[in-house]
């Protein structure tokens, strides 16, 4: 009888951690996407100002421009373009931004090639590769399995990684979606109170937490 009670008990709080994924989850990812794309922006415009490539640039915000207006695939293709024949310091940003252009135009497979890609290159700066990854698990979380989104953010969670807050808010995403209420809990109050954790994540880590008392 025990065992017919937990097994109830155990869907009950599946129930319930499915409906604060499709409360929250998105919301949180959006958020979190904003300050993601931000960052990377700024990370960008440093590479262009030691590059001081005037044409490059002037190509880069073309492209940002045709996203802006909504024509995702003419802007993937100028940052395809851009990645592919850009100085260094635009090649990363441009295919980071290619890949969100993609995105948005609903090829989301081409998109997580380019994350992965970026992911695994070892020949530009670490804090693209890391974003790359981070990208791709913000993707997968929606699109396949928690088990894919720990591949992708594996060892980013750690203290000397510049998206560890990030990383850490994704897992804590993983574990609401698959379930693991108790584990997001401990985790979003982790992050709610922990020092040095950017105000945007420790917001969402409170809501998420009100919701879940």
């Amino acid at each position: 009888m025990s065992d017919i009670f937990s097994e109830v008990d155990e869907e009950v709080r599946k129930d319930k951690s499915v409906e604060l994924w499709n409360k929250y989850g998105k919301l949180i990812i959006g958020g979190s996407i904003l300050i993601v794309v931000a960052t990377a922006s700024v990370v960008g415009w440093k590479n262009y100002q030691l590059q001081e490539a005037q044409t490059q640039g002037s190509q880069f915000r073309d492209a940002v421009t045709l996203a802006g207006e909504n024509k995702f695939d003419d802007a993937a293709a100028q940052f395809g373009m851009l990645a592919k024949e850009g100085s260094a310091g635009y090649q990363a940003l441009a295919s980071l931004r290619q890949a969100d252009a993609y995105i948005k135009s609903g090829k989301g497979p081409e998109a997580l090639a380019i994350y992965d890609a970026i992911g695994k290159n070892t020949d530009i700066d670490q804090e693209f590769t890391a974003l790359a990854r981070i990208m791709a698990a913000f993707y997968l979380l929606n699109n396949s399995t928690t088990e894919e989104v720990r591949t992708r953010l594996a060892g980013l969670e750690g203290p000397d990684s510049i998206w560890s807050a990030t990383a850490k808010e994704l897992l804590a995403l993983a574990d609401l979606k698959d379930g693991n209420i108790e584990k997001a809990r401990t985790a979003f109050k982790a992050l709610s109170e922990e020092a040095g954790i950017p105000q945007g994540i420790k917001a969402r880590a409170e809501q998420v937490l009100a919701a879940l008392k």
